[in-house]
């Protein structure tokens, strides 16, 4: 397993880094390994019977500096950097929403789960807004990893029947080498996708059929006549 610093010639200390002349985060070195995230198998998520629903996972929203393929890290002050050398495989919010919608589709708990509008009308909408998907250098030279996610879920035709809820997770690194990072990071988006699915499952399950007819507004009561 080759290690953060074999690659950079540096060693974490305090959040300074000295070796080779340069930060172990010097994002103006040219990327190297790509990597992706692994979704939950489908072993680990079927039983419960499918819900007859078409679901949309549209490109999630994220927080500032984290719209990137660069692979984010926080450093003790709360400034956050980029491991060199390193990259997800596409922009994250697109790694997070291709993991998140094969997790759905492996769960077989929806007749179909997509990623874009197209000639499929969705039934369901789930939005997600990342605020937080980045390793943390908080205490020591190993990082926690840390996903924090928003969920909004609501019907396609009934805009007033939606719900929000927190998807989160943390996971340590079993050490300060991107292998075991990105392990991590796999760890607790797994683990964030869960709540995912057993909340939307939940609320798909509640709020099937017809969405609520609005209601008319009270009669307005009538002047006698004089």
């Amino acid at each position: 397993m080759r290690s953060v610093a074999r690659w950079l010639c540096g060693a974490l200390g305090a959040g300074l880094i000295a070796g080779c002349g340069g930060s172990l985060f010097k994002t103006e070195l040219p990327s190297g390994q790509s990597y992706q995230l692994t979704p939950l198998a489908a072993e680990g998520t079927a039983g419960a019977a499918p819900l007859d629903a078409l679901l949309l996972v549209p490109r999630p929203i994220v927080a500032p500096g984290l719209d990137t393929d660069r692979i984010a890290l926080v450093h003790a002050d709360r400034r956050i950097d980029y491991y060199a050398g390193s990259q997800w495989g596409a922009p994250m919010p697109e790694v997070i929403q291709s993991a998140v919608v094969e997790s759905l589709q492996n769960s077989a708990r929806f007749r179909g789960v997509q990623r874009d509008l197209t000639n499929f009308r969705p039934d369901y909408v789930l939005q997600l807004d990342v605020r937080a998907f980045q390793a943390e250098y908080a205490e020591g030279s190993v990082p926690r990893v840390r996903v924090d996610l928003i969920a909004t879920v609501g019907r396609l035709n009934d805009r007033r029947s939606v719900v929000t809820f927190a998807a989160a997770a943390t996971e340590p690194a079993d050490a300060n080498t991107m292998t075991a990072v990105t392990a991590a990071f796999d760890k607790a988006l797994q683990s964030a996708t869960r709540t995912l699915l057993a909340q939307v499952s939940e609320y798909v399950d509640r709020t099937q059929g017809p969405p609520a007819a609005p209601q008319a507004a009270p009669p307005t009561p009538s002047t006698p006549s004089q």
